[in-house]
């Protein structure tokens, strides 16, 4: 962190700026210094890990909102001074790391149900050929463990679905994707996401680039839906 505020430029007479310098001194992060623990002051850290935890809940609680997320997605990862506060909380929280909508789109992917996915189900994404992802360039569907972030291990080394990673489309241009410990015979071998089957959660990324924005704002993000 303290590398960040050293390559980082502030404006202190912005009210986020000086409200985000103002937070970090306690832990003896100022920009321009080098790191002291020996000038952290006495934390609460039981009270802190509660209030990231709130936060953390409150932004996943909007990311899972079909309509707060069809709103914004497209007001992600903008230039300093073109986004609110509480898209910068979400944002931070979700991934801080994006490209702007011009560039590049990361649409929910949200369950029928509206539960988070769990590694012990079965789900299949479906898509008819007007539904297909409105990317010029090319998008991809990729699966990750929600605790860690990171893929889920499979002797395949399959991750994600898409033009970049592979994909079978059936006969009418659509598509039908299975996340599975086991592939189902009806499911192409590219269109199968292997998960070691447990309990634990699992998140559905997508990735849209160089997105057509016209056809975007009449397009529906496909849902999970859940097999077993």
């Amino acid at each position: 962190m303290q590398f960040v505020l050293n390559h980082t430029t502030f404006d202190t007479e912005d009210p986020l700026d000086a409200d985000l310098l103002k937070s970090l001194a306690p832990f003896g992060l100022e920009p321009g210094k080098n790191y002291s623990s020996e000038d952290i002051a006495q934390i609460d850290s039981k009270a802190l890990y509660t209030s990231a935890q709130e936060v953390v809940l409150w932004a996943t609680s909007k990311v899972m909102d079909p309509e707060y997320s069809s709103a914004n997605v497209t007001k992600l990862f903008q230039r300093k001074g073109n986004m609110n506060l509480e898209l910068l909380v979400i944002q931070s929280v979700i991934g801080p790391i994006g490209q702007p909508a011009t560039e590049a789109l990361y649409p929910a992917i949200l369950t029928e149900d509206g539960l988070p996915m769990n590694a012990l189900e079965s789900y299949e994404i479906v898509m008819s050929a007007d539904q297909m992802p409105p990317a010029k360039a090319f998008w991809s569907l990729t699966l990750y463990d929600s605790e860690n972030g990171f893929f889920i291990p499979n002797d395949r080394k399959k991750y994600s679905v898409g033009e970049n990673s592979g994909f079978k489309l059936d006969r009418k241009g659509g598509i039908r994707i299975v996340i599975a410990d086991k592939k189902p015979k009806d499911v192409p071998m590219e269109n199968w996401l292997p998960i070691n089957s447990g309990d634990y959660e699992i998140d559905l990324i997508m990735r849209l680039y160089s997105p057509d924005l016209d056809a975007y704002s009449d397009w529906n993000p496909p849902v999970a839906r859940r097999l077993n």
